[in-house]
């Protein structure tokens, strides 16, 4: 996980792959569906058609848009001596922010702001004058008069939220929460 880069080490954090396991889930269950519907359809086994059938290849298209944006929509994270560097496109997120305009970060378990009956483990800072440090305004909340930001949930990496801590001990420890 640690990389010489020329200006130290720094630890960088790679994509997870569930979300392209999923894309190819939904595309084997729509292939599979469209070859029942299509053996009902012509065969002369008299068997009468499932009517879910008939939504297989919406199943194969909701696949091909998962891996279509799994694909190309890229992530980047990189935590080092100079601070946190994240480009996630699939969340408009283009954080590059230096330990010096932070005032504390932490992974922190909060309401996702798609559907707030729901958690999940976010690598969050709160800067110094509040400061947007790139991410949509409905990832920002407040606790304790500060205004924190969710960075990132930490299920989109492979790497788990002890690896982001381990790292954040390492190059952020005081300003880590």
């Amino acid at each position: 996980m640690s990389v010489h880069n020329g200006w130290g080490e720094s630890v960088d954090f790679r994509k997870s792959l569930t979300g392209l396991l999923g894309a190819f889930v939904w595309i084997a269950l729509g292939c599979g569906g469209i070859y029942v519907f299509v053996e009902a359809v012509t065969g002369e086994t008299g068997v009468r058609i499932p009517y879910f059938l008939v939504l297989a290849p919406v199943a194969v298209v909701v696949g091909l848009v998962k891996l279509v944006k799994n694909l190309l929509r890229s992530l980047t994270m990189r935590i080092d001596e100079r601070g946190i560097l994240i480009h996630h496109s699939a969340d408009r997120v283009k954080v590059e922010l230096g330990w010096q305009y932070v005032a504390a970060v932490s992974v922190t378990q909060l309401p996702t702001p798609k559907d707030p009956r729901s958690t999940a483990d976010y690598l969050v800072v709160w800067t110094h004058g509040g400061f947007n440090p790139g991410v949509p305004p409905e990832w920002a909340f407040q606790n304790d008069g500060w205004t924190g930001y969710r960075l990132i949930a930490l299920g989109a990496l492979r790497e788990s939220a002890e690896q982001v801590t381990q790292a954040l001990q390492h190059y952020a420890a005081p300003v880590l929460r």
